[in-house]
């Protein structure tokens, strides 16, 4: 069984903050890239930071195991695609597995966005949900989130059924003036399912 209170997700990531490690595009290979579509008038979206935390229980760096944390923080403009991966831990081939690990990702956008997607390693996609709106100045921007989570009970707030090992791809898409674009890779238990993730896209037990 896995566990993460909601206490310890908490301090996970504040610890990462507090340790400062904020990683910038050229000191961290990251496995983002634009793809089509005309070059947008603003300065292109792009990797502005990363926060990443590892189990200091496990030694392995590779991929993302139990009580690991990574986000990715992108801004700028948009047209045409761009995309990032994780590598989750796969226990034939690693001796890991991904525990509690999940995927979320939200963005918000002023123009038209195409999707906002998650694609497991064998081609499975969940797709983004409107979260809401806002304007400002005459100016609306919208919100958009969308998560693969493994499933945890909310009796126990326990997990079970690690997501598969292996590259998955986090895309955003449109044609989009601005974008502010942010991908997690954490430990998802039941409060931060029922706070950061469409109804639809949970993945709880009784």
């Amino acid at each position: 069984m896995l566990r993460l209170s909601a206490r310890a997700q908490k301090t996970a990531v504040v610890s990462a903050l507090a340790i400062g490690l904020v990683v910038s595009t050229a000191s961290q290979a990251v496995a983002a890239k634009p793809s089509g579509g005309k070059t947008p008038t603003n300065p292109p979206l792009t990797l502005t930071s990363e926060t990443v935390q590892w189990n200091p229980n496990v030694s392995i760096r590779s991929c993302l195991t139990e009580d690991d944390y990574d986000q990715r923080n992108f801004s700028g403009s948009l047209s045409g695609s761009y995309s990032t991966s994780y590598q989750l831990c796969d226990y034939n081939t690693d001796g890991y597995t991904a525990g509690g690990i999940g995927l979320e990702s939200d963005v918000q956008v002023v123009g038209q966005l195409s999707d906002l997607t998650v694609t497991a390693p064998d081609g499975t996609v969940h797709h983004a949900v409107a979260t809401g709106q806002s304007t400002y100045k005459g100016v609306t921007s919208y919100r958009y989130s969308v998560c693969y989570v493994p499933r945890y009970y909310t009796s126990t707030d326990t997990g079970s059924d690690p997501l598969p090992g292996g590259s998955w791809q986090l895309s955003v898409s449109g044609q989009l003036s601005s974008v502010s674009w942010t991908t997690n890779a954490l430990m998802t238990d039941v409060n931060y399912q029922q706070s950061y993730c469409p109804t639809s896209e949970q993945n709880l037990a009784p």
